[in-house]
């Protein structure tokens, strides 16, 4: 079985004025192709550090990451935009819907980025949203949505160009406890019934729990 995602000795130093911190300190796993993992660790352990490396949002100070066999550590900033594009879909507690496209034409904006015709990028976001129950609604501006419809509006956005890896940061975390269950049992389906990997970051346990494979970060190192 496959590696969908490698990090090897990641670490992230930065400077804070005179003093330097380290945010994540050597931390090393990997997750194999169709397997969910949860990142669990109270605020500030390192947990989106290590997202936003993993997904080529931020550089890191050494180590490597290789997505689906690719290293992104020596990417341009052109060259990961591509990657992440084609090969990995996000979602974040700050769900960042553009306020003044409609559901449908939120989820097909990373298709029409990635070169997909029109019609079959909004045929495709009509089924996604459908996937996420929310086809009523894809005429709707994310102002005229609830706090969950918006972010299984965001998991669909996410969905949109058949992403390998799904990297979803704290998605819950401005739910009410219906609708943050919603989208778990969302992210769960895609990789027991899709084969799609999904890490999760969360500092819930309950939730944690929900997944095959759980890494605890605690001062940006992985708890033994």
């Amino acid at each position: 079985m496959s590696n969908i995602l490698e990090v090897k000795k990641l670490t992230k130093k930065y400077k804070d004025g005179d003093i330097e911190v380290t945010a994540l300190d050597n931390v090393s796993f990997s997750l194999p192709e169709g397997f969910d993992l949860a990142i669990l660790g109270p605020s500030g352990s390192g947990k989106t550090t290590l997202l936003q490396l993993a997904g080529g949002l931020d550089t890191m100070t050494s180590g490597d990451v290789i997505i689906s066999g690719q290293s992104i550590k020596n990417m341009s900033d052109s060259d990961i935009s591509d990657f992440r594009n084609q090969t990995m879909g996000f979602i974040f507690q700050m769900i960042n819907l553009h306020d003044f496209f409609t559901a449908k034409e939120n989820v097909m904006l990373p298709m029409l980025v990635a070169g997909v015709d029109r019609a079959e990028a909004e045929e495709k976001a009509l089924k996604l949203l459908e996937k996420v129950g929310l086809s009523p609604r894809a005429n709707h501006l994310p102002k005229q949505l609830s706090g969950g419809e918006q972010q299984r509006v965001a998991v669909a956005r996410a969905l949109a160009n058949d992403p390998k890896i799904i990297f979803a940061d704290e998605p819950t975390g401005k739910l009410d406890k219906a609708n943050s269950k919603l989208v778990i049992d969302i992210l769960e389906n895609l990789s027991h019934e899709n084969g799609m990997s999904v890490v999760m970051i969360t500092h819930d346990e309950n939730i944690a729990k929900r997944f095959s494979r759980v890494i605890k970060l605690e001062n940006g190192s992985v708890k033994k």
